[in-house]
């Protein structure tokens, strides 16, 4: 067994080699994760590519094991090319797992994540130590929200999120759903929490992504064949690649805070031609909202993170969240603490929908319940007990003063579908002010002063100088 604080050291070994720069982060996956994929298959020791694909779900041929094709790599610069064309004829399941651009690949300049993976033996490494090794990385290599990660909910969310969905499940066998599934960590997340047996499905849009998104499932030992007819690459805001009949049991996701293409012809689509208004073009959050409910089983239940401003923009979101509240789809919102989401200081809000009608939505304030995250400043981490709090809260649909409400659809109305939280939890609290502590503390302070002032008037009066004397009569005036 890989004890945790040598996969940690590997991990940090990894993100300070030079290759792991943030322009070069695409193709250091792909290096890592071909590494991790030919230890695998070295270690069961194959006789042949259907033993191989028998027992781990993919071939790599021997002479394009990560050691030989580094080797090569020194004279050759185009064998990382070469090996990644020849896994995709050879696995055609995984096609478009590694990039097929040479020109991707020469943005490694140096090799020193190549130098480094090449010492590295992932051949004692289990399926679990493998994946943890990756996740780590995954969690750790944020650094600028404009790059191709950041959308990625940090890992304690994603654990607050399939705790959250694991309650509501009633079924032996779930179906998930991650519409804007990005590296798949959210899923994984989903699978290793879930009691129920369950069946994974994603969309993603970024090619980079998609291509990490299946990196990341095979790694973590997910069938290739499921991978291949399950995830797809597409719009989900266009219902580009997935049917539109398709229903799940769980829908989660956490969608980039962006702008979408809010063609008015899509005012046909049955996704948004009964609420007959589309959400704006600066914000796509109640597309994602819209779409995911059109995916979402009669008794299933979806999870969204959104910023908090989604409660309460007016004009069509206003509009939308009055349909939402109307159809009774609206089961809780949950505020979390600033910076929950990685790379940005806002507020967000966990917004938890179902298909089935609830007369009344649980408003719960997690925002004061955060600590800083020592590493990235603009990020707060829940408590353990503010963690845990919400789980029984929301798990028991408890009301607790200035913490949670049960509101009704009609308090709702009244306040114009307004969802922002402060209108139905009073969290203002009066401080108590102790007089007599504070009358001392402010003499104590009263006499530092006037004793600085002393010392600073004998020092000018030593100096005897013009601006001395003028600043001596400074003083004495502000007295």
């Amino acid at each position: 067994m890989i004890s945790k604080e040598k996969i940690d050291q590997i991990s940090k070994d990894i993100l300070e080699s030079s290759g792991f720069a943030l322009e070069n982060r695409s193709t250091a996956f792909e290096l890592l994760a071909y590494k991790i994929l030919s230890d695998r298959q070295r270690a069961i020791k194959p006789v042949d590519e259907n033993e191989s694909k028998d027992k781990i779900g993919y071939y790599i041929e021997p002479n394009y094991s990560f050691e030989k094709v580094a080797q090569r790599d020194r004279t050759n610069p185009e064998s990382w090319y070469e090996a990644f064309q020849k896994f995709a004829v050879t696995n055609p399941l995984l096609l478009d797992m590694f990039t097929s651009e040479y020109p991707h690949l020469g943005e490694i300049k140096d090799k020193s994540l190549e130098d480094y993976l090449t010492t590295c033996d992932f051949t004692g490494f289990s399926v679990n130590e493998s994946s943890f090794l990756f996740d780590e990385l995954l969690e750790n290599c944020y650094s600028d929200r404009r790059k191709m990660y950041s959308g990625d909910a940090p890992k304690q969310m994603r654990k607050l999120i399939a705790e959250i969905l694991n309650i509501e499940v009633k079924k032996e066998k779930v179906s998930i759903f991650d519409p804007v599934a990005m590296s798949g960590s959210l899923l994984l997340t989903m699978k290793e929490k879930f009691q129920s047996k369950v069946e994974l499905y994603g969309e993603e849009f970024s090619p980079d992504l998609f291509r990490l998104l299946k990196m990341n499932m095979v790694i973590h030992g997910i069938d290739t064949q499921t991978i291949h007819d399950n995830f797809v690459r597409g719009d989900f805001l266009k219902g580009e690649e997935l049917d539109a009949n398709s229903k799940f049991d769980i829908i989660s996701m956490t969608p980039p805070f962006a702008r979408w293409d809010a063609d008015p012809e899509l005012l046909n689509d049955p996704c948004f031609s009964e609420v007959g208004v589309l959400p704006p073009k600066s914000k796509a959050d109640y597309a994602y909202v819209l779409r995911g409910l059109q995916h979402l089983s009669k008794d299933g239940t979806m999870a969204v993170m959104l910023p908090t401003g989604a409660l309460f923009r007016s004009a069509a979101e206003g509009e939308i969240r009055k349909y939402l509240l109307e159809k009774q789809n609206i089961h809780a919102v949950i505020s979390l603490p600033q910076g929950a989401r990685n790379f940005t200081a806002i507020y967000t809000v966990l917004l938890i929908f179902k298909k089935k009608k609830t007369d009344k939505i649980l408003f719960i304030d997690a925002s004061r319940d955060g600590v800083k995250n020592a590493t990235r400043l603009k990020q707060n981490f829940l408590t353990e007990e503010g963690f845990a709090k919400i789980l029984h809260t929301y798990r028991n649909r408890e009301e607790v003063d200035r913490y949670s409400k049960l509101v009704s659809s009609d308090e709702i109305r009244e306040n114009d579908y307004n969802l922002n939280i402060p209108r139905y939890i009073d969290t203002f609290s009066e401080k108590k002010i102790d007089v007599e502590a504070t009358m001392s503390s402010l003499s104590a302070k009263q006499r530092v002063i006037e004793t600085s002032k002393k010392e600073m008037i004998e020092l000018l009066n030593k100096l005897d100088t013009p601006e001395a004397r003028q600043a001596i009569k400074a003083v004495s005036i502000s007295e």
